[in-house]
């Protein structure tokens, strides 16, 4: 199986940590290492250096090529242009099947925090094993632990069987994707108890992901096919530029229907750090504690997260709730923990008002 971690986010909802310049991925977040670099040594637990490619922006070459500089030149995939992820996957997967035709495709991201690695790397490989004597696609699940309106759901139905001894890998029957439901919907599939969160890990084959893009996308299918026809020349790669920005959920998860896939739900430990209450919910004790990274004192705060970069300021909090506090060497920003949605809206002002140094 080749796996493909896509790391072509500029990170907004982690701002003011991340910055065009220096996105989330590539920042020494969680264990003093980048987040790309965590996802590399998961996977590195069950899979070789030569079957993991790496996709992102061409523009963060120097920074991708030193903090993964086991994996081979050939396995590094640029995007002519940031064109949102459903044509970035349709690229890399095209440029993967012509190094590997035919070979079991997984695609992975950046940006997420597993406690329990190992379970992780079973559920691949497991999912590989499905693919290769079944034909349909495997999503992998992950508990939904709380209603939110900022995941990617997954419906599972009947479990088939369990596929490890202690049942942390389940194989179930797959119904049907939902893309970031409202909150009260999100508060009825908890409820429900048959909905997992969608982590978008994807275990399949480039024929079986592409015959979405030709049904649902034809637009992005033709123009990624002429670009692999053509051996992914500069010529044909400047095509890449009519691409019209997509999300690959939109083009391929939501139009998967039941009889195409299956689902491993997994109890991995899983924790997506796409927004720095993503952070706080990776690395907190309990839902009411404080997550505090860097110099702090404080009292009486609870369910803050407070992250100081800088080592030679101090972070001085009292009393205060749910919020989000974060210092940087030119920012310090402070918002509650519902309002980290509002980030992308908050970087557009800052945009029109003239500050674009600190985007």
């Amino acid at each position: 199986m080749k796996i493909i971690i896509f790391a072509g986010g500029t990170g907004k909802r982690f701002w003011p940590l991340s910055r065009k310049n220096a996105p989330k991925q590539f920042l020494p977040i969680i264990e003093n290492k980048p987040l790309i670099r965590l996802k590399y040594e998961y996977l590195r637990l069950g899979f070789d250096a030569k079957d993991i490619f790496v996709s992102t922006g061409a523009q963060y070459e120097n920074e991708v090529k030193t903090i993964l500089s086991e994996i081979p030149e050939e396995n590094f995939i640029f995007e002519p242009e940031m064109k949102d992820n459903g044509p970035a996957v349709a690229y890399a997967i095209s440029y993967v099947n012509k190094l590997y035709p035919d070979e079991v495709l997984s695609t992975q991201w950046s940006d997420h925090y597993i406690r329990k690695p190992e379970i992780f790397v079973d559920a691949l490989k497991e999912a590989e094993k499905i693919v290769k004597e079944k034909g349909r696609s495997v999503v992998i699940g992950v508990p939904a632990r709380f209603a939110t309106p900022h995941r990617g759901y997954i419906k599972f139905g009947r479990k088939i069987k369990a596929l490890d001894k202690n049942e942390n890998i389940i194989l179930s029957e797959f119904v049907r994707f939902v893309e970031k439901p409202t909150a009260a919907v999100a508060k009825e599939y908890i409820a429900a108890g048959d909905y997992a969160w969608n982590p978008a890990y994807l275990v399949s084959t480039y024929s079986l992901i592409m015959q979405k893009y030709k049904d649902f996308a034809p637009a992005i299918y033709s123009v990624i096919k002429e670009i692999a026809d053509n051996n992914f020349s500069e010529t044909a790669k400047s095509k890449y530029h009519n691409i019209e920005k997509q999300a690959f959920d939109y083009i391929f998860s939501e139009n998967l229907n039941p009889e195409e896939a299956l689902v491993i739900n997994t109890r991995m430990g899983w924790s997506d750090v796409g927004e720095l209450i993503s952070l706080k919910e990776a690395l907190e004790e309990t839902s009411d504690s404080n997550v505090v990274v860097g110099k702090n004192v404080d009292i009486g705060s609870t369910d803050c997260l407070i992250y100081n970069k800088e080592n030679d300021e101090l972070v001085a909090t009292m009393n205060l709730h749910g919020l989000v506090v974060v210092n940087t060497k030119d920012v310090v920003a402070i918002f509650p923990k519902e309002d980290n949605d509002k980030i992308k809206q908050f970087l557009k002002e800052l945009e029109q008002q003239g500050f674009d140094e600190y985007l």
